[in-house]
């Protein structure tokens, strides 16, 4: 599959900066509620994006994750801060990991978008480039998420 290389990172950080623009204007004393309805908080979400994100470019080849460890027992699929039995991140730090994460993988895969995966994805995607998409659609469904849960705070510190 031809490419623009330049497009896919462009769209990476065009998503970023939409999802910084909603986290920055978060009332930081929130992110930790969890709003009846929801399994999860905002700072959950915000770890979740950043663990995805990294854990799909590092899928299915031999290079190393960005994130710590212990990002997949706080933010990994199935989890949440009812099942945490360590303190998460702040949220100054995962705001810096969020802010910094996409050059840091534009200046580790930057000319490597076409290098194959050790075996095809569950989703059919065969090389780094193509896991590009998945992690978009994957940031922009949980940023839906995010805005859906401030708003619930947000009335919910009204009434």
């Amino acid at each position: 599959m031809k490419f623009s290389e330049d497009v896919l990172w462009n769209q990476l950080q065009d998503v970023r900066q939409f999802t910084l623009y909603v986290c920055d204007s978060m009332d930081e004393a929130q992110v930790h509620d969890v709003p009846k309805g929801f399994n999860n908080s905002i700072l959950w979400n915000v770890g979740h994006i950043i663990l995805d994100q990294d854990m799909w470019f590092h899928y299915l080849i031999a290079d190393d994750s960005e994130v710590p460890a212990d990002y997949v027992k706080l933010f990994g699929y199935g989890t949440s801060p009812a099942t945490w039995d360590a303190a998460p991140p702040s949220w100054t730090e995962l705001m810096e990991r969020l802010r910094a994460q996409p050059d840091q993988l534009k200046n580790k895969f930057a000319g490597r978008l076409e290098e194959p995966l050790l075996r095809e994805s569950e989703l059919g995607m065969s090389t780094i480039g193509e896991v590009i998409p998945r992690t978009l659609y994957h940031e922009w469904y949980h940023l839906g998420y995010i805005q859906s849960i401030r708003r619930c705070l947000s009335v919910s510190s009204v009434g």
